[in-house]
């Protein structure tokens, strides 16, 4: 496969150079492994080049008895924090699209808010060590940073701003502590989104400089503080580094997992992951980012309420290979953590696979040919076709395919 990276201003400009050997080319966000339209990969099939989006109308055998790749799965290396975020249900994605499209609006359009018919579940799984935020935090919690935050705000001052900033940044950290006191979650929200007075937005081009103030142990957790930096430090003014407060920071070691379904407001704040999502692109975004903000659709697909931290633990396929299968037909994903010498056996499965070798190299044999994968190469098994994996060394290796296909075997 010939996968393209995509660049974005929040990506690495050292994370694929030193995992894959590639190129350094400023900041590299992402590797695309899929059939997205904005972004296909390629695959030689007889000599020739074809886009992956091409194959249902060209090779749809590969496909198996699906219409399309279900997934996109990528590489994410973020030395930024991403955009905050929300997903549609299915429902709601077909609901939406459908009306826009009746009303005309351009696909283009900065006013559109549903480009596609389809929901964006996605499985995030850290490579190295990756920080994320998932998820409202109990109320009373959030309150306390909240309450911290002011509190640093009136000791470090507001420099030439002067006193009127200094009562209107009060006034919202107040409101926002009472509501979320009050486990309101929606309305602090919306509070801090809507932003009427400036003060939120005012809060958070000052919080970066006083916590330089912060030292461990204060009333504001390590967690927190840390969040504060990378999110004010890349967004400053922006309300959504105050929106940070009310989330779950999660940091998860190589290896460990989050699941995010539709309506759990989360984003990535910095790090090396695989992700894999179904193929869509209907983003509900609620700050950090120069892209328009949706407040009125934000609300109406996000979940206001408290709940388990997502973890998507894997299953044992055997000692050395994991599966993660969240709760979703489009995709599911393999890890292999394989020994010189190791082999293992992709079973036949009714729809088409991505293996990515992510450290070391690996032989793939399968049916059609033999190759050696290496760091950051990528090879699409078509539906029907079975693989044997030989590890060259020790070796990592993901196996993207739709979740709902037979159980492969070691």
């Amino acid at each position: 496969m010939t996968n393209p990276v995509r660049h974005y201003a929040w990506g690495s400009a050292t994370a694929f150079p030193r995992l894959f050997g590639m190129p350094a080319d400023g900041p590299q966000a992402e590797l695309w492994m899929g059939a997205h339209p904005a972004a296909p990969s390629e695959v030689l099939l007889d000599g020739a080049r074809i886009s992956l989006d091409h194959l249902p109308a060209h090779r749809p055998e590969m496909l198996g008895d699906l219409p399309e790749l279900p997934f996109l799965f990528k590489v994410l290396a973020a030395e930024q924090p991403l955009s905050i975020q929300t997903h549609p249900t299915a429902e709601r994605a077909r609901a939406g699209y459908a009306a826009e499209e009746a009303a005309g609006v351009p696909l283009d359009s900065p006013r559109r808010r549903y480009v596609d018919a389809h929901h964006k579940p996605e499985l995030v799984v850290a490579v190295e060590h990756f920080s994320a935020l998932c998820g409202f935090r109990p109320g009373p919690e959030a309150a306390a940073d909240v309450a911290a935050v002011a509190d640093l705000l009136r000791t470090a001052g507001t420099g030439s701003e002067g006193p009127a900033d200094t009562a209107r940044v009060d006034e919202a950290l107040n409101q926002l502590r009472t509501l979320l006191e009050a486990e309101r979650l929606a309305e602090a929200l919306e509070l801090i989104l809507r932003d009427a007075h400036g003060g939120f937005a005012q809060a958070a081009d000052l919080v970066v400089p006083a916590l330089e103030s912060v030292r461990p142990g204060s009333a504001l957790c390590d967690g927190a503080a840390d969040t504060l930096r990378r999110a004010g430090g890349a967004f400053p003014g922006d309300p959504g580094v105050i929106v940070t407060l009310l989330l779950n920071r999660v940091d998860l070691s190589p290896g460990e997992a989050l699941y995010l379904p539709a309506g759990n407001l989360h984003a990535y704040l910095h790090g090396v992951a695989v992700e894999i999502m179904a193929s869509s692109d209907n983003v509900l975004r609620g700050g950090l980012t120069a892209k328009p903000v949706d407040v009125d659709e934000l609300l109406a697909v996000t979940t206001p309420a408290v709940l388990p931290l997502p973890w998507c633990t894997p299953e044992p396929v055997s000692e050395r290979w994991h599966r993660y299968a969240p709760p979703c037909e489009e995709f599911r994903l393999d890890r292999l953590e394989l020994d010189d010498g190791d082999t293992a056996t992709w079973a036949p499965q009714d729809g088409p696979a991505v293996v990515l070798c992510l450290r070391g190299e690996v032989l793939l044999r399968s049916d059609a040919s033999e190759i050696a994968v290496g760091a950051g190469e990528s090879v699409l098994l078509t539906a029907g076709e079975r693989a044997v994996l030989t590890s060259e060394g020790q070796s990592e290796v993901f196996v993207a395919s739709p979740g709902a296909v037979p159980s492969s075997a070691l």
